[in-house]
């Protein structure tokens, strides 16, 4: 598990700065995994936003990272093949996860969700903000401090997790390096294709956000989390 973890973030390499002037401008990731996928609900699924705007979609159904529009009308914005693989590799420590948590508490019965969410924020070409939070069946499970930096517990079976996640220094130094550099750069990356778009559709929603309960789950190609404040 941590060598894949390890080779996860080796994957998160930045792109090349570039100068932008504005914003603020946010790159977000919302993931949500369920133990017992159902029709409209794939056992995981993944959607990237640019401001409030969908970038990319992705679920263990179709497992590929499926640009939205206009994004898909931007040739060489990214990647698509590899973002599909790095998901891929996503999917499956997400879902190791959900399973090692219900193990923890013996949830053998039921419908379990696992939600997770991290991204970045821009103002005048400078980092302004950055999460990483997990939740679990909609409760507060775990969430990084880059301060720190270290993964923060916030529920019991978030021990073993922390335990796993920072098994080697260098994976808490790598998750730091994410939040404060290289999914910045990404974003500025993004910006050179679409920079005029998002200006077009206003201010974006802030870079923080709560997790849904379970039973506000939305249906596939729609995980929107709810606007909060971060915590």
């Amino acid at each position: 598990m941590a060598s894949v973890l390890l080779s996860l973030l080796l994957l998160l390499g930045p792109a090349v700065p570039q100068e932008t002037h504005t914003g603020p401008y946010s790159l977000s990731f919302f993931y949500t995994g369920l133990s017992r996928p159902r029709d409209g609900f794939p056992s995981f699924q993944a959607t990237a936003y640019l401001n409030d705007q969908d970038f990319f979609h992705y679920d263990s159904e179709d497992r590929k990272a499926i640009p939205r529009y206009p994004w898909s009308q931007m040739e060489g914005i990214e990647d698509w093949e590899k973002e599909s693989e790095l998901q891929k590799a996503r999917e499956d420590i997400f879902m190791v996860t959900l399973k090692d948590i219900m193990d923890y508490y013996k949830d053998k019965e039921g419908s379990h969700t696992f939600q997770g969410m991290f991204g970045c924020e821009l103002q005048s070409n400078k980092s302004s903000g950055a999460f990483w939070r997990y939740a679990y069946d909609g409760r507060n499970f775990i969430e990084f401090n880059k301060e720190i930096p270290a993964w923060v517990p916030q529920d019991p079976a978030a021990l073993n997790t922390k335990q796993k996640w920072e098994a080697e220094e260098v994976y808490v130094l790598r998750a730091k390096a994410y939040l404060e550099e290289e999914c910045p750069a990404m974003l500025r990356g993004y910006l050179q294709y679409g920079k005029t778009y998002l200006d077009r559709q206003g201010t974006p929603l802030p870079v923080s956000y709560v997790l849904l309960p379970r039973s506000e789950l939305r249906k596939k190609g729609d995980l929107r989390l709810a606007q909060g404040a971060s915590g």
